[in-house]
């Protein structure tokens, strides 16, 4: 629609007189004015679509002033028509108001009556105008008000995550798409913006949206098209916040566009909130005197962990880390040099886990550590990598002798639960987790000092412990460890069968090593014998080479290891170290009897396991997720 200040009139009459004083009169007041003597000169003039107002006479001959308003109000209903007519022409005029003319003038022709006639028709076009401008807005207020409604949806989150994955959807509710994503930096700064959500076909988009594609963008605007493709940027106040690449399956239109800009104002609101919630919630749970956390923030994530690990039927670990030797720590140290110590040791935990875990600092000398995915061999393998760290702490080292404690003096004792195994809730699995740590404290293990011996030092020394270790609470017989025990040779078959029959069913990882025996080597290689024995590998030792040769009667999951080393003929061995658990058997023939040495502790098994693997150049056994 034109200005309804100034209208495009196209005067229709015979009367070349009529028609140059309306045109004069008209053009006095501001508007154009075009005249037509002719019908066919009007309806050419009508084709092109500029005019108003059709100013037609009814006393043009041969009707024709009539017809031309029947023309005008079949095809151009948007054109207002004012007839001029006589006294004569009343009956032709009443047809024509019947046809929905604006206004009749009547002859002879007046000033006054033309601007009166006019005037109404243009004050009836700005009442038009602004009616369709107040439907325009009522609409686009109704789709705003939606949009608003729709980004509620991650107005209310905090996590930054579920922001991401709810602001893409609401774009998605918003345009129709082929494909989209949403990209977040993985921290402050981030030179690359890694993608966090998809809708639709969002998979098939970039993993990474890498410094160069960063760089192209304009940060200025927030809602950028190219190529058949839309990004929205959640522009921060001093970096970008992320960024939604979209794949719209048509061309934006203007209501579309202005959602996404709503979306995109409204998600920097709430990705900078979440990042400033999460700020807060990491300054006001950490441990004030080292780098781990609280534990009530610790008990707050463990509870999530366990609800989707239920959900999803995965596992995870709970570790509990004690400092054996704190009370001497307490009596001797100054509360610096215990405060040093403690950062120390923290920072040695932090070093040897991945960002994902969580630790907390429950005393001066525990600390509990959440390993989401991982059983207990990824658990072990994280323990053997804190206790490392540890072990090389020099300023840890030179602090201990500064005491009078000498190396060693302030041990890390380790306690390991896995859920859904030891327990269903946090309240089970930290008790489970504290009694193995304990025992741990008095085990075999470290009662008999086999820490850093070679292999078959350890053995030695678990068969024929040195007299000063017999009062030493770990050696004598309990539940998880039995000494000097004489059994029958026959039961090593039926041993190694039920240490791979159960970690086949329970389809674990481990590893099983044999030795010593050829029907226990026979009865393992056919336990592994299935078409599908799973993750567990069994391995048969025997005194030849160093070379991996399998026999011809090798199976999947089932070899023999040649190695250089004779002790193997004298010698039984059997160990078992899977996510059930863990076992081993060592002791010497005699005769149709065996004089053993067995245990089921963990810290045992996987120390003699790690120390079998390290003097053979075996693969360490690979934790599950």
């Amino acid at each position: 629609m034109s200005d309804p200040h100034t209208l495009r009139i196209l005067v229709v009459a015979a009367d070349e007189q009529d028609a140059g004083f309306i045109e004069r009169v008209l053009c006095d007041r501001g508007d154009r004015v075009d005249v037509a003597l002719r019908v066919p000169d009007a309806v050419e003039h009508l084709a092109r679509g500029d005019v108003d107002i059709a100013i037609v006479s009814l006393s043009l001959p041969r009707g024709d002033g009539l017809a031309l308003v029947h023309h005008l109000r079949a095809l151009y209903p948007l054109v207002d028509v004012i007839v001029l007519t006589t006294s004569e022409d009343l009956e032709e005029a009443s047809h024509a108001m019947a046809l929905g003319v604006l206004q009749a003038v009547m002859r002879p022709l007046t000033g006054d009556a033309l601007l009166v006639a006019v005037d109404r028709a243009r004050e009836r076009r700005v009442l038009l105008q602004q009616r369709q401008a107040l439907g325009q807005e009522a609409r686009w207020s109704r789709l705003r008000t939606a949009t608003y409604a729709r980004c509620a949806a991650f107005i209310a989150e905090t996590d930054r995550d579920a922001v991401a994955e709810r602001i893409v959807q609401t774009c998605a509710d918003e345009v129709p798409l082929a494909a989209g994503a949403i990209y977040v930096p993985p921290f402050p700064g981030a030179q690359a913006f890694r993608r966090s959500a998809t809708v639709a076909g969002g998979d098939e988009l970039p993993a990474i949206l890498d410094a160069d594609a960063l760089s192209a963008l304009d940060p200025t605007e927030p809602v950028q098209e190219s190529d058949e493709v839309v990004r929205i940027l959640f522009l921060g106040e001093h970096d970008v916040s992320a960024c939604a690449v979209l794949v719209p399956q048509a061309s934006l239109s203007a209501p579309q566009r202005e959602a996404l800009t709503v979306i995109a104002f409204l998600g920097t609101a709430a990705l900078t909130a979440a990042r400033k919630v999460d700020a807060i919630a990491r300054t006001g749970i950490k441990d004030p005197e080292t780098s781990a956390y609280t534990f009530a923030y610790f008990g707050d994530v463990a509870g999530r962990e366990i609800d989707r690990a239920a959900r999803y039927e995965r596992r995870f670990a709970l570790m509990t880390l004690a400092l054996d030797g704190a009370r001497v720590l307490e009596e001797r140290a100054s509360s610096e040099l215990r405060l040093r110590i403690r950062r120390a040791t923290t920072d040695a935990i932090l070093a040897a886990v991945r960002d994902s875990d969580v630790l907390a600092r429950v005393e001066d000398d525990e600390f509990y550590l959440l390993l989401p995915e991982t059983g207990l061999l990824g658990a072990l393998a994280a323990r053997r990598r804190i206790l490392a760290r540890i072990a090389a702490l020099a300023e840890l080292r030179r602090s201990l002798e500064a005491l009078g404690l000498g190396e060693g003096g302030l041990d890390l004792v380790c306690g390991i639960a896995v859920y859904p195994l030891d327990g269903g809730d946090l309240g089970r699995l930290l008790r489970v987790s504290r009694q193995r740590a304990e025992r741990s404290r008095v085990g075999v293990w470290r009662g008999l000092g086999l820490a850093g011996l070679p292999l078959w030092d350890a053995l030695d020394r678990l068969l024929e412990p040195p007299p000063e270790a017999e009062t030493f609470a770990g050696i004598r017989e309990t539940g998880t460890f039995a000494r000097n025990v004489t059994l029958p040779r026959a039961i090593l078959p039926r041993l190694a069968r039920t240490l791979a029959s159960d970690a086949i069913r329970a389809r674990v990882p481990g590893v099983i090593y044999g030795a010593g025996d050829d029907e226990l080597a026979s009865a393992l290689v056919a336990a592994m014998a299935v078409p599908d024995p799973g993750p567990v590998r069994g391995w048969v030792l025997e005194p030849f080479r160093s070379e991996l040769e399998p026999r011809t009667d090798a199976v999947p999951g089932a070899r023999r290891l040649r190695v250089d080393d004779g002790r193997l003929r004298d010698r039984v061995l059997l160990m078992g170290l899977t996510e059930l658990g863990g076992y081993v058997l060592t002791g010497r023939p005699q005769g149709d009897r065996l004089r053993v040495c067995h245990a089921s502790e963990l810290d045992l098994v996987d120390g003699l396991v790690t120390a079998l693997q390290r003097a053979y150049h075996l693969q360490p056994e690979v934790g599950t997720k």
